[in-house]
């Protein structure tokens, strides 16, 4: 309650700096896990990965590392570069004892590159403003700028600190919507777009073996947060389809931190459940991306800020099986549960990794030395 009253009190600028001195009060206390002896190796580092309880966030890192892998090391034959995850709580001053001029900096996708959250401010800035020359990328990003509630004052200080590394910094946009967005935003800045990282991961079986099924319909469902669908609807929603199939329903179960190095393990828990489903029903972007990975049909409802309506219609527009329903409009219940039915056991292709991802991918590659 305190804090919410000094929050509502103060600029956002204040309130910012306020929590990034916190941090960095904290991190005087905090022993650097980082080993000191990477300051002179060749390494990419991607900053801010999940070390907290986002299943959707665990999954993005582990796309970002699996893509480098892929992608850039094996195919340009660069092993003499180091992968180095640096989870979201290390403090910046333990980033920088470890950063040199030659290294490749990439920032972790998702939607935190904007005010809706700390990252940008308490963790990426910093390191902007302090390597300019470093060649730098934002993993594929939603823009998350609050433009009613972000003064002049605080995104003068952002645009500033990202035109002072001109084309050293490249945007990767997520949406048709995001793109423009940043584009306007940050016009000395090279923007780019692909699709949501964890769109080239896949976790189809081998040889197209089918997965026992031990429920008909799987929701992954939200209970706050950026969901718009009304609670009574989705109430009655699970009540139709219970008097024709077995429903399994989780509401953010993933209630507990995960450290990096356990996330394939809860990630692949959650994907086998979703394979063991007949069907799919989300509110939750990477519910619906889960599912069109492991080649599981799914109905997909909007959120507040319509990343997965964009996601949609500007990445799977021609795929099967993967619905879109705008919680916004009346549904009918029965309609509803009739295309639930419907959808049951059909194929999803996979997704056109190499034609999507190509402009991310030429771009780290310039990076390689």
């Amino acid at each position: 309650m305190f804090k919410s009253i000094i929050k509502n009190n103060i600029s956002t600028e204040t309130w910012a700096d306020l929590r990034a001195k916190k941090r960095h009060i904290y991190s005087l206390f905090k022993k650097s896990k980082l080993d000191p002896s990477l300051k002179n190796k060749n390494k990419i580092l991607i900053i801010g990965v999940a070390d907290y309880n986002n299943l959707g966030d665990h999954a993005i890192a582990q796309a970002q590392r699996a893509f480098l892998e892929r992608t850039i090391l094996e195919q340009s034959g660069s092993a003499n570069y180091e992968i180095v995850e640096i989870p979201s709580r290390t403090p910046v001053r333990h980033i920088e004892n470890i950063l040199n001029d030659e290294d490749v900096i990439l920032f972790t996708g998702g939607g935190n590159l904007g005010t809706k959250y700390g990252f940008l401010h308490d963790i990426y800035l910093p390191i902007i403003k302090n390597h300019p020359n470093n060649q730098k990328l934002f993993f594929p990003q939603s823009y998350t700028f609050n433009e009613e509630g972000d003064s002049d004052k605080l995104m003068n200080k952002i645009k500033e600190v990202f035109a002072a590394s001109g084309k050293n910094l490249t945007i990767t946009a997520r949406e048709s919507k995001s793109v423009k967005l940043f584009k306007e935003t940050f016009p000395e800045n090279y923007v780019i777009t692909t699709p949501d990282i964890v769109l080239s991961l896949n976790t189809r079986n081998k040889y197209n073996k089918q997965e026992p099924k031990t429920t008909d319909v799987l929701m992954l469902m939200r209970d706050a947060g950026e969901k718009v669908l009304d609670f009574d609807a989705q109430s009655k929603m699970i009540d139709a389809l219970k008097t024709k199939h077995k429903v399994t329903v989780h509401e953010n179960d993933n209630s507990y931190d995960v450290a990096p190095e356990d996330r394939l393990k809860e990630l692949n828990v959650k994907w086998d459940e979703i394979k063991q489903s007949k069907v799919v029903i989300t509110d939750r972007l990477h519910g619906m991306i889960f599912s069109q990975i492991a080649g599981i049909p799914c109905i997909v409802f909007d959120n507040y800020n319509s990343k997965i309506k964009m996601t949609c219609e500007d990445w799977l527009s021609d795929v099967d099986n993967i619905v879109f329903v705008d919680p916004r409009n009346e549904i009918n219940i029965d309609e509803f549960t009739e295309m639930v039915s419907n959808l049951m056991d059909k194929s999803v292709p996979q997704f056109d990794v190499d034609t999507k991802y190509a402009p991310l991918a030429e771009t780290l590659k310039t990076f390689i030395k």
